[in-house]
């Protein structure tokens, strides 16, 4: 009977176990991914990534512009990428419990340089998308309500740090970082699509498909809603169900599963967006 006891009692304990031990991968996965996706933009604002965004690279290379419109789609683009430099590589310095309790001014300094980044990057979206657009005019529209959202973050979380009201700034600053993972999500949801349904729902050449639609607001719209999970939760201590803990452990761990993949084949790979450029500028290939 004691024995049988010790069973039941250590079921929960296992469980509790994995989910941690899987979220702590996903966290480490995560920080690599963004690190080299860091990297990256690095490369694209310098104009180091060939063919992608030739305006930004007509600026870079100081060619001649046909117009103030031409003008103005070349600078948007290019402070979106320079701001998105630094909204991709400073988020460890704002999530640092440690720096923010040990530290303040310099979380409080990089708070204000990451708001102004997460507004010039939203303004020069904006901006690039009014000039010259994005591919199709359905994704025009998408991306500059992710842009508008993103901007409202940035204001919102440094008002209300200003304000001294942090426990309403560090939920908008929880929104804006959802915000920034949107133009890295959107690569690995891409080609993990592709790569496990061989492109089902995906237009060919200038046409779009159910899934071309979707992905226009699945990249952004989801993490927002993550986001206010987390948020509203911030405080509690969530418990499944006893019978809920399993399929939890299984559903989390194929999820983890998919984003590794993504983040594999996106980032360390010769066909990958942002392998195909990363393993040649560090010698990998």
């Amino acid at each position: 009977m004691n024995s049988t006891r010790m069973r039941l009692s250590a079921g929960p304990d296992i469980r509790q176990y994995l989910l941690g031990w899987i979220g702590r991968a996903i966290q480490a996965i995560a920080l690599a991914g963004l690190l080299a996706f860091g990297a990256y933009i690095v490369l694209r604002a310098a104009g180091a990534t060939p063919g992608n965004f030739e305006q930004w690279r007509a600026l870079v290379d100081g060619l001649p512009m046909q117009s103030a419109q031409v003008w103005v789609a070349n600078l948007g683009i290019g402070l979106h990428f320079a701001m998105g430099t630094i909204l991709v590589l400073a988020w460890p310095i704002l999530l640092s419990s440690r720096i923010r309790a040990r530290h303040r001014a310099v979380h409080r300094w990089t708070g204000r340089v990451y708001a102004t980044a997460g507004v010039l990057a939203g303004v020069g979206g904006l901006s690039f998308i009014l000039t010259h657009g994005a591919y199709t005019r359905a994704a025009s529209i998408a991306f500059a309500a992710w842009g508008a959202v993103m901007m409202l973050c940035a204001i919102m979380a440094f008002v209300h740090a200003r304000a001294k009201r942090f426990d309403r700034h560090r939920a908008w600053a929880i929104r804006l970082f959802a915000m920034v993972l949107g133009s890295w999500v959107f690569d690995l949801e891409i080609r993990a699509w592709k790569d496990l349904t061989g492109g089902l729902g995906m237009g060919a050449g200038n046409t779009s498909g159910p899934f071309d639609y979707a992905i226009i607001y699945l990249f952004f719209v989801p993490n927002l809603l993550v986001a206010e999970c987390f948020i509203r939760n911030l405080h509690k201590r969530v418990a499944l169900p006893r019978h809920l803990a399993w399929p939890a452990v299984a559903g989390f761990a194929m999820a983890g599963g998919l984003f590794a993949y993504a983040v594999v084949t996106v980032t360390a790979t010769p066909s990958g967006k942002y392998g195909k450029h990363l393993l040649q500028a560090f010698g990998g290939g």
